[in-house]
């Protein structure tokens, strides 16, 4: 494709690059740039650092709140990469979260790709909790995923842990009301894996009937809303994982404080987590008790950072439980927006806009 020349994926396009791209590709991906972002001495080209992940932009309207993300990370092939993603909060949701990813040519500094991220948003986040779920394994196999929420975080936490999870059996969506879009969820999954136990169930609140049994169970518990309350106080089963992926503002509250202190606490950026996760910014840790997950990837000191992490969960008041909290970075939309760009290449999709420099 000539280099004044950009190709549109538009969502259509990227889901059928997703119907044939491995788990693998995207995990191994996700992995290199959490390790890469973590390096006590990232690597440069000169005097230009190969990670790059300014904090990012809010511009707000009243109809939306407009997040801004450029970044810079290394590729599958250990070339170097530029995006900047565009995510809109809608303040009404309509059912989803609008985005798009626009990819650099780093040699000309054009725009070399428009690409629709909606699904992408999602897919990198799921890869990053994949990851901290390998990494932290429960002594006992999962056998019950529990959601907080049914949009498309929740959607592509659930296929993703179900394809690498045979021993899951049942999945619980905790919902505030029944709406058409989580009955779809709900319909659209027991279709795609008939012989799990897949269904939601109606808590409009932390204290409803029946709530604490729900949580009880969950062997993993994922909490993907804007909740500003806790969307539970019961105590999570004895070494259960909890990935929160939802809060990304102070004022927001997935988990309450209590239980933060009392778990091992894995996050993606110390730094970010520490300015915009309110769950971690009003309990009484400091950026010492937190480990990042790309430190736990670093093969030299993965040990120590694990054995940080368990030691405090299973400190006194603890109860095994350990946190994954991620307000999320770039540098995965970097790494997996050139993944599908490749692969889309490769399929020849999308629409190529011709001489557009």
């Amino acid at each position: 494709m000539p280099s004044s020349s950009i190709r549109v994926l538009t969502s259509s396009d990227v889901d059928q690059v997703l119907n044939d791209l491995s788990p693998e590709i995207a995990l191994a991906s996700q992995s290199n740039v959490f390790k890469n972002f973590s390096s006590p001495s990232p690597s440069k080209e000169g005097e230009h650092a190969i990670i790059q992940t300014p904090h990012r932009i809010t511009i707000s309207s009243e109809q939306s709140t407009m997040l801004f993300m450029p970044s810079r990370a290394p590729t599958s092939d250990n070339s170097k990469a530029t995006s900047i993603k565009i995510v809109s909060v809608p303040t009404v949701s309509d059912g989803g979260l609008p985005a798009t990813t626009m990819v650099m040519d780093e040699t000309t500094g054009r725009v070399k790709a428009v690409v629709n991220a909606r699904k992408l948003t999602a897919l990198r986040n799921a890869c990053g909790s994949a990851i901290f779920l390998r990494l932290f394994p429960s002594p006992t196999p999962p056998t019950h995923l529990v959601l907080f929420g049914s949009g498309a975080q929740c959607l592509s936490h659930t296929i993703l842990f179900l394809r690498l999870y045979s021993t899951i059996q049942s999945v619980t969506f905790v919902v505030r009301s029944s709406t058409p879009r989580s009955q779809s969820l709900i319909n659209d999954l027991s279709k795609q894996f008939p012989g799990i136990s897949i269904k939601a169930e109606v808590h409009p609140s932390c204290s409803s009937e029946g709530l604490d049994e729900v949580v009880g169970k969950g062997d993993i518990i994922v909490a993907a809303t804007s909740s500003t309350v806790p969307l539970f106080t019961a105590q999570p089963k004895r070494d259960a994982r909890v990935i929160l992926i939802g809060s990304y503002k102070p004022t927001m509250h997935e988990v309450d404080q209590s239980l933060v202190e009392s778990a091992g606490v894995v996050v993606d950026s110390i730094e970010a987590c520490m300015r915009e996760a309110g769950e971690l910014i009003d309990s009484n840790l400091t950026n010492e008790d937190l480990v990042e997950i790309g430190q736990v990837l670093d093969d030299s000191r993965a040990e120590e950072y694990k054995r940080k992490v368990e030691e405090k969960a299973n400190s006194i008041g603890g109860n095994g439980v350990v946190i994954f909290k991620s307000v999320g970075l770039g540098i995965q939309d970097v790494a997996i927006t050139n993944i599908v760009l490749e692969q889309a290449e490769k399929m020849k999709l999308g629409h190529v806009v011709e001489n557009y420099d």
